[in-house]
């Protein structure tokens, strides 16, 4: 017999009806989303409160997943999930809760293993081997390390936030903490103090287990049922404090205040300015709503104020300007503005409230611009709906749990978005003016302004090479053999082997069981044609012959998506480089309209009355970056207006030397930030050493390239502009041949008046044209791209604190290649969440994550890996995984090989999870593949019948080679107190690595 009973049942305008429940035995909480998708989510959310920055709240979250009361087990859950058709579990720590997630194809899998994941959050072993492995050691070198243990505390973001978190709020405010834990701190940590605030924050009443999709209400509750029954079985906890919203509250900030937060990086040339206030209280939902909007005007767009006064200048004094709120029990609202010069950043606090100050002296309010951004956000609120329902339920139902009503009476008032915004419609210049007063202007507030520096970042290695040398020197050979032999019993411990029964009594669902999305698509020709009603549909609208590749994908949406995909093999190599600035600029450019020259604010303006959302941008999200995709997303009615944007923009947009000096400098001034993010870097040298940036335009935009180009642009602008105009149209002139396009159509095809003829006005193929075949990857590989080998570069980035690699070698190629398959279980079986590289890699901190990724268009396979103290010593254990597996030396079970299966469908369905993404699907299988459109389902049905034979297989054929120096090609990016130990570790294995930097690199892809 159930114990919850209903507190509330509550209709939103977010593609979910929310059901809450709560037990009246154990005040276990529980939040149905009705949610129509083939994926079931799960969020298990707890209020948790810190007081200090030991890291309680993260460390205990990634221990919670090392086993249970009931299943002792390191890694069970995620050994169970990927038999649930799912991929593993994951968790996230925010500064007032934590939140264990778990999302499965289908809801059968979910409920059975809803009870063991309830039993991890709430009774975890929580072992001193445990906490020793995953949090923090000393190993046999005298280092500090740990899964968790990795560096995150001195970025720019995080100095900053951190300093303003410090001010903001008072010793007495858990707001205060930094729930990652500090460094210094993290040393300090240990698992009693873990255990202790387990008991004070996991208990049942304080447990909200919200639950997105299809899912039967009664079949919840049900499996709910032995969890009850053992939280009754422990006996009555003490009484609870309810956290936060008796200890969240603070005093506002009485003064302003300024100071300067230095960051480590070498690069000296760009900053960021962060100003912040206290805001309003989580309830005061008409008074949020209102400053999202406000700050929507001040900066979405070329055309809004701040982004007009400080972004779209010929000398950018900021390349992003945007504002942003915590949702607390009283929020704190921010302005960010990035990659301010370090010659005008001083001075730009002021000139930004001077700014606002301006408006309200002038009661400068564009009422016709803000009813534009006003509606659309009502239409995102449906687009939403459709496209990301799931996270946007979870997140209104984790907000109403940690603040809200206990009988969920806050619930129906948190929802009502649409509502809010009608009231909003009807504000007048005068009330917008009090929003900006009243929040911006009259109240104190805070400004930190962060400031690069190489000397820093020089005293921060130092420091840390000294710290670890004395720390070795302080514990001796001795001491250190003993840490070393600790480390290793510990991994012992924390590895009993799970009962083989634990796995196989859990089935896998059937693959009927998930309800995938369909897709009919059409096309406006009767060749290679569909059978179905929606083309159909498309042979009536017949008026007009249109000469252009359309495929139309039928979805249920209130929404249209038009985009060309647009193959850029015709672009003469040196206009190449041109891409990034192209693509960047495309939608904020004047355009010739029947003779007249409509300015690019009008342009903008207008494109946010008619438009939801408007992209230009190299790939799909699935790939293929040698095209140029332009994306137009309108409501049904506006159909044949997202045409005529289309046409306008590829085609009538007019390149002006204002326009092209303020892009260009936009994305110089970003590349200072690009460069201190160590996966980004990891990725872009790879791209500069396997492709050809001479072929391939995904290449060409590199970010490590444009430095030295772009500024060639500007010079040129000042001296000679006629050649770069006269290149950009010739750019423009070979991509956007009619040849080159293929257009994709999704939403309700059924509700278009005329879903060919509308194209009557785009330009059309001529007789003599031939449809350009789709560009590949693989053919605009560079020499190490094409035969990889003996190729490495390690490179020092003073901004990380750790190390991040990418390893790539040769893949399939094609792909109906049967290998495919066999080849995308394998990966599953290394590193998906407690596969064979998680336990051994990730389970023995050597990296906080690896993953390896099949590339079937380039014809490669990457292994990453991400936040390691030493990315060479995760690669080495990697090596010995996979040598010991060839040789069988380490055995392939069975049952993780169905767990692997399990989690290859489920990332297939993933894939399709809306109908957005859904119909993206459909055309890239059947367009930029040429695969028919059974294609997913086929490799579906392939995968189920996958052998261990095959792994082998495709062991030999790829992996190995991936640890071979003659066939696999290498690149780390590392604390440059990592480097010289890294670079001898690769050496002795027999790989040539070369230490390089960032700029010798573009050097080197460039050429």
């Amino acid at each position: 017999m159930s114990h919850f009973k209903i507190l509330c049942q509550v209709p939103s305008d977010h593609g979910a009806t929310f059901t809450k429940y709560k037990s009246e035995k154990t005040g276990l909480t529980v939040v149905l989303c009705d949610i129509e998708a083939p994926l079931v989510n799960g969020y298990f959310v707890l209020a948790t409160e810190s007081f200090d920055d030991f890291g309680c709240p993260h460390t205990l979250e990634h221990l919670v997943f090392l086993g249970s009361e009931q299943y002792p087990y390191k890694g069970v859950l995620d050994s169970l999930a990927n038999r649930a058709i799912a991929q593993g579990t994951n968790a996230w720590t925010d500064v007032d809760h934590t939140c264990y997630t778990i999302t499965t194809a289908g809801s059968e899998g979910f409920l059975r293993l809803l009870p063991i994941y309830v039993d991890h959050v709430l009774y975890p072993t929580l072992t001193e081997s445990g906490y020793y492995t995953e949090v923090h050691h000393i190993n046999g070198e005298g280092q500090d390390a740990g899964r968790y243990f990795k560096g995150w505390q001195n970025t720019s973001d995080s100095r900053l936030s951190l300093r303003m978190k410090r001010i903001l709020h008072p010793e007495t405010c858990g707001y205060r903490s930094e729930t990652g834990g500090l460094m210094e701190r993290l040393r300090e940590l240990s698992v009693e103090k873990i255990r202790d605030y387990h008991a004070s924050y996991y208990r049942p009443d304080n447990l909200c287990l919200i639950i997105t999709g299809k899912v039967d209400p009664a079949a919840v509750l049900k499996a709910l049922e032995p969890v009850e029954e053992n939280i009754i079985s422990k006996g009555p906890l003490p009484p609870m404090q309810r956290p936060w919203v008796s200890t969240g509250d603070f005093p506002d900030v009485e003064k302003s205040s300024q100071e300067t937060v230095w960051f480590a990086d070498e690069d000296e040339s760009m900053g960021t300015v962060m100003i912040a206030w206290n805001g309003p209280r989580c309830h005061e939902y008409l008074e949020i709503k209102a400053l999202e909007v406000l700050s929507l005007y001040l900066t979405d767009s070329p055309v809004s104020v701040l982004q007009r006064e400080f972004v779209e200048i010929e000398d950018p004094l900021c390349t992003g300007i945007e504002f942003d709120d915590t949702d607390h029990l009283k929020s704190t609202l921010r302005m960010t503005a990035s990659n301010v010069p370090m010659e005008e950043i001083d001075e730009f606090p002021d000139q930004f409230f001077e700014v606002l100050q301006q408006l309200i002296n002038k009661q400068d309010i564009d009422l016709q611009r803000m009813a534009t951004i006003i509606e659309k956000e009502a239409l995102k609120v449906h687009d939403n709906a459709e496209t990301d329902a799931h996270e946007n339920a979870a997140f209104i139902c984790i907000r109403d749990f940690l603040y809200g009503a206990l009988d969920g009476k806050d619930l129906a008032t948190s929802v009502k978005d649409i509502d809010y915004l009608h009231q909003l419609a009807n504000y007048t210049v005068q009330d917008w003016i009090q929003v900006m007063k009243k929040w911006y202007i009259d109240q104190a507030h805070i400004t930190l302004i962060g400031k690069p520096s190489a000397s820093f970042a020089e005293q921060m290695t130092e420091e840390e090479n000294n710290r670890i040398e004395k720390q070795r020197t302080d514990l001796g050979e001795d001491k250190l053999k003993e840490l070393q032999n600790r480390l290793e019993k510990a991994m012992a411990a924390n590895d009993v082997p799970l009962p083989s029964e634990i796995l196989t009594v859990f089935t896998i669902p059937s693959v009927s069981t998930i309800d995938f999305i369909n897709v009919p698509s059409a096309r406006n020709t009767t060749v290679n044609a569909a059978h179905n009603k929606v083309q159909e549909y498309i042979n009536s609208d017949a008026a007009v012959d249109i000469p252009l590749f359309i495929q139309f994908d039928h979805i249920n949406s209130s929404f249209i998506n038009v985009s060309a995909h647009v193959s850029a093999c015709s672009i003469p190599s040196h206009l190449l480089p041109y891409t990034r600035l192209f693509l960047k600029s495309i939608f904020s450019l004047p355009i010739e309209r029947e003779g007249v020259l409509v300015s690019y604010e009008e342009v903008v303006k207008e494109l946010s009355k008619d438009t939801l959302e408007y992209n230009a941008d190299v790939g799909t999200g699935a790939g293929f970056r040698e095209l140029a995709v332009f994306t137009i997303k309108v409501e049904v009615s506006k159909y044949t207006k997202a045409i005529q944007w289309l046409k306008n923009i590829m085609w009538n947009t007019q390149f002006t030397v204002d326009r092209l000096k303020i892009v260009a400098s936009q994305i110089l001034n970003d590349v200072p930030q690009a460069k201190r993010d160590g996966h980004g870097m990891v990725s872009a040298c790879m791209r500069a050493l396997q492709y050809d940036a001479s072929k391939s335009i995904s290449a060409a935009r590199n970010i490590l390239y444009q430095s030295t180009f772009l500024q060639s642009v500007l010079e040129r602008l000042e001296t000679d502009p006629a050649v770069v105009l006269e290149d950009l149209n010739n750019y423009r002139q070979a991509l956007c041949h009619p040849k080159n396009i293929r257009v994709h159509v999704a939403g309700n095809i059924l509700k278009l008046e005329a879903p060919c003829t509308s194209f009557r006005d785009f330009p059309l193929l001529k007789n003599e044209d031939i449809l350009a075949p789709i560009p590949l990857a693989q053919q605009v590989l560079s020499a190490a791209g094409q035969c990889p080998g003996q190729m490495g570069v390690i490179v020092a980035l003073p901004s990380i604190e750790n190390s991040f690699s990418m390893h790539s070698v040769k893949g399939p190629h094609q792909f109906n290649d049967p290998n495919i398959a066999p080849l995308l279980v394998m990966i599953e079986l290394l590193d998906t969440m407690e596969g064979i590289f998680w336990k051994l890699i990730r389970g023995q901190g050597l990296a906080y994550s690896c993953y390896l990724a099949a590339d079937i268009e380039s014809g490669d396979i990457s292994f990453t890996i991400y936040q390691s103290p030493d990315a060479f010593k995760a690669f080495e254990q990697a090596k010995r995984v996979v040598d010991q597996l060839a040789h069988k030396e380490m055995t392939i079970n069975p049952s993780a090989v169905d767990g692997a299966k399990s989690a290859v469908i489920y990332s297939m369905v993933a894939s399709e999870k809306t109908m957005d993404s859904a119909a993206l699907q459909s055309f890239v299988c059947q367009v930029l593949k040429n695969m028919p459109m059974s294609y997913n389902r086929d490799l579906l049905a392939a995968v189920q019948a996958v052998t261990i034979e095959d792994l082998y297989r495709v062991l030999d054929l790829y992996f190995v080679p991936m640890f071979n120096p003659a066939t696999s090609n290498h690149v780390v990016i590392s604390t440059p107190a990592k480097v010289t130990d890294m670079q001898k570790g690769f050496e002795q294995l027999g790989f040539q690595i070369t230490s390089m930097t960032l700029n010798e690199i573009a050097e080197s892809g460039s050429q």
